[in-house]
């Protein structure tokens, strides 16, 4: 047995809880080298007074390139647990595992209540979990100035005609929230129930990540009733709304960086900015800038969220628009360059006013620190999706990417899991049709297979007419609002694929995940006991028949049953 591949932490992803008095119970163990997995479990205090442990076997879950997961939902009675691991390997061996760590399969051991782990008592509080109405959503994820000029009265004077290229850094092209309102009837037929934007608030630049005053719309969107409107109008078609907020930096014409370069370490400002020598600015010998920004771009002043006064003030932000204006939600950008302590005193503080809100930090890789523990319902989920592209290219094997997948969703408890906020490209990525090269099949089975999996899908706009872009800022194209006849096709696929995603949210959320791997043949089957769906793709040069009975409700390259090489179906069981 490879007791160096055991492992289980109380109090954590491996003991999720699920609702009062319910548990999910994992423990990890080395590939390939265990038979089985028995809990013996109960109440402390009714085990002393005589109460036999119950015991259950636990059920083969994911496994990743390297290590096996078992799971067990658990119920509670009392809420308190005491619980240990016997564990089998493959030549029949046995072995405790508590607490205390491994113990040999004795009775006197099994009767010995410090081989046991503990969880005193189950608090429902303690489990932190995401709204519920997350898990239901499609998001569609809008950069505002992009997407639809519904107002030329207020495009800013060096505008360009809508969708004329080459898109610049600098381009304008006149978005506006008057736009996305003019649309919301094309999002709720599209299946949308989720409107993720990209900041509203006034800026200089197009993509407006470099905030000058958090409290009003940019003068280029439109005004503040625009901005009602469009929550009520989103709301009114069964949408929720989420704005996204820059609190690691500021924009350099903020009033308060101004107000640093004016008066220097006199500013009243002075600690709201990580300054290291004055008056700001770059070394005039070594050209390095003497106080510290987002990324090395000079026109960004990282704020500094330990001072009080900044504290204050960006929770007044957050907490205004979810007042004033009634929104849902809340992303944060470059959330995991942000200090715990103030995502912990935001977070409580918009939860105290607005207890379903949805709190999203922006984060590029794996960020357990950054969800629960007071802070984030959950993050942006890229190392989920960006193997996605990876696979359907040939960069990844049908193995790797299993493990690497199964890897992931084995990184958040199962309720943050259902809330991750699943984007396979944004505003900071290539577009997906462009990383998979043109290929229209592969677009499509990359968006089903995205569909498939546990967490909140988002689609970036534009997705749906099939549109292309290279890295930023050509990923920030305008809209295409005359698509040809392929693109529209697309626009009916991704319909019915948000129509099947949303039938089957609960099973998508909570069912049994398994994948099977044959050559370069893969299908993930999800289920519930009740109802069975695959996700079948072919990744290699010969056509394939999945050897699977049922509907098919979506495919690509699928002729008679028989898989095209590339080619996708999803079957109902």
């Amino acid at each position: 047995m490879q007791l160096a591949g055991i492992k289980h932490r109380p109090e954590s992803e491996d003991t999720a809880i699920l609702a009062d008095h319910q548990l999910l119970l994992r423990l990890q163990t080395a590939l390939d080298d265990v038979r089985s997995v028995e809990v013996l479990y109960g109440d402390m205090y009714l085990w002393q007074d005589g109460t036999p442990l119950i015991h259950a076997q636990m059920q083969l879950g994911l496994a990743t390139q390297s290590n096996q997961y078992w799971t067990l939902p658990v119920t509670l009675p009392t809420n308190r647990m005491v619980y240990a691991f016997l564990i089998t390997d493959q030549n029949g061996d046995t072995m405790g595992y508590g607490e205390g760590g491994f113990f040999d399969d004795t009775e006197t051991n099994w009767q010995t209540a410090g081989n046991y782990f503990h969880l005193p008592y189950l608090h429902l509080s303690d489990a932190e979990l995401p709204p519920t109405w997350v898990k239901d959503t499609v998001w569609y994820q809008i950069f505002p100035e992009r997407f639809a000029n519904g107002d030329q009265t207020n495009d800013p004077t060096n505008v360009q005609p809508w969708g004329q290229g080459p898109v610049r850094r600098d381009s304008f092209y006149g978005g506006d929230l008057k736009g996305i309102i003019d649309h919301l009837d094309d999002l709720a037929e599209l299946g949308i129930n989720g409107l993720y934007l990209c900041p509203i608030f006034t800026s200089p630049s197009n993509h407006k990540y470099d905030t000058v005053d958090h409290f009003a719309i940019d003068p280029h969107f439109g005004t503040k009733a625009d901005f009602q409107a469009l929550v009520d109008g989103a709301h009114a078609r069964g949408m929720r709304v989420m704005l996204d907020a820059v609190f690691n930096h500021f924009g350099d014409q903020s009033p308060q960086w101004q107000d640093v370069i004016k008066n220097g370490r006199q500013s009243r400002f002075a600690d709201w900015f990580h300054i290291h020598d004055w008056p700001v600015g770059r070394d005039a010998e070594t050209g390095q800038l003497n106080y510290e920004t987002f990324a090395t771009g000079a026109a960004m002043p990282k704020v500094n969220t330990q001072n009080s006064d900044v504290q204050d003030y960006l929770i007044d932000v957050t907490k205004y628009w979810i007042e004033q204006f009634n929104i849902d939600a809340w992303r944060f950008d470059v959330a995991d360059e942000v200090d715990h302590g103030f995502w912990r005193q935001l977070c409580g503080a918009l939860r105290a006013i607005k207890p379903d809100v949805y709190l999203l930090g922006e984060a590029w890789h794996s960020s357990q620190a950054l969800v629960g523990n007071g802070q984030f319902d959950a993050v942006m989920n890229y190392p989920l999706t960006q193997p996605i592209p990876a696979l359907f290219n040939g960069d990844l094997s049908l193995e790797d990417y299993v493990g690497k997948t199964n890897l992931e969703l084995m990184m958040y408890r199962q309720p943050q899991q259902q809330a991750m906020f699943n984007a396979i490209d944004t505003h900071d990525t290539l577009r997906l049709l462009t990383t998979l090269n043109g290929d229209l099949v592969k677009f499509r089975a990359a968006l089903t297979l995205l569909m498939l999996l546990p967490g909140s899908p988002c689609i970036y706009y534009g997705t749906e007419v099939a549109m292309a872009g290279g890295a930023d800022p050509d990923n920030r194209r305008c809209m295409n609002w005359q698509p040809d006849a392929t693109q529209q096709k697309m626009t009916d696929f991704v319909q019915r694929l948000i129509k099947f995603r949303r039938e089957h949210t609960e099973l998508l959320a909570s069912g049994q995940l398994n994948w099977q791997v044959s050559g370069e043949y893969l299908t993930l089957t999800r289920t519930d006991g009740q109802v069975t769906l695959h996700g079948c793709f072919n990744l290699g040069e010969t056509t394939v028949q999945p050897k699977l009975a049922g509907t098919i409700l979506l495919d690509g390259g699928m002729t008679e049953r028989q898989l095209a090489p590339g080619g996708f179906a999803l079957i109902k069981a």
